[in-house]
């Protein structure tokens, strides 16, 4: 079985993930993981916290779509490292609320 190379060289790839600062304006925090979904197919899932006026509802999908495009121009998570990704969003107040560790 050949291994995905984001999993092979997690090194290089944490290498590009550094290099990807600074994010987009809006971006509060960001983590991401390297597990496979729920079809068992290899992929990148990244956890982002926006700043609640960039996450408000009139402005929330052009915000997430251009850090998506920003993130997959730079890193292209599937060409080059073989992996799916997938991309969660939450305001700060929200995450503020639920504490939730994945979104660190």
């Amino acid at each position: 079985m050949i291994l995905p190379r984001g999993v092979a060289q997690p090194v290089e790839l944490t290498k590009r993930l550094n290099a990807l600062a600074p994010l987009p304006t809006g971006v509060v925090k960001w983590r991401y993981t390297i597990e496979n979904d729920w079809s068992g197919d290899p992929a990148i899932f990244f956890w982002i916290t926006l700043s609640d006026e960039a996450a408000r509802p009139a402005v929330l999908s052009q915000n997430s779509r251009r850090i998506m495009d920003f993130i997959t121009q730079q890193l292209d998570p599937m060409g080059q490292w073989d992996l799916i990704p997938y991309f969660s969003f939450r305001s700060q107040s929200e995450q503020e609320n639920l504490k939730e560790e994945v979104f660190g």
